[in-house]
């Protein structure tokens, strides 16, 4: 698996991975958490190397079909980026404006407090 997916697995299994079941939480933890390989995986679980590639087969397919429903990551990821563009946007203000330096710092705090 690419960087870039097990990446975006790792954040699926962080918004939708209390509706797996306890063993495929604990598989797709060692996998997308732990990063462990699938022989890695079969040896800590006692589960054959096919089976753990089955099992995180269906966990990705119940993630993104959680994702595709619902969007979660997605609004996430577009807060994230627009209170990221919010609190730029605030800093330079302050350094052109420094007699408002503390009501700008009290606003970065509240965005900052949003994704929180």
């Amino acid at each position: 698996m690419k960087y870039d997916e097990k990446l975006n697995m790792s954040l699926l299994f962080d918004f939708y991975g209390d509706i797996l079941t306890a063993r495929q939480k604990e598989i797709a933890s060692l996998s997308f958490d732990e990063d462990l390989s699938l022989r890695e995986i079969s040896e800590i679980t006692g589960i054959t190397p096919q089976g753990v590639r089955d099992s995180l087969n269906k966990c990705k397919t119940i993630l993104m079909d959680m994702e595709e429903k619902l969007g979660l990551l997605s609004k996430f990821t577009e807060n994230k980026a627009n209170t990221d563009y919010i609190i730029n946007r605030l800093v330079s203000m302050k350094e052109k404006n420094p007699h408002l330096s503390e009501e700008i710092d009290g606003i970065i705090a509240v965005a900052e407090k949003m994704l929180d």
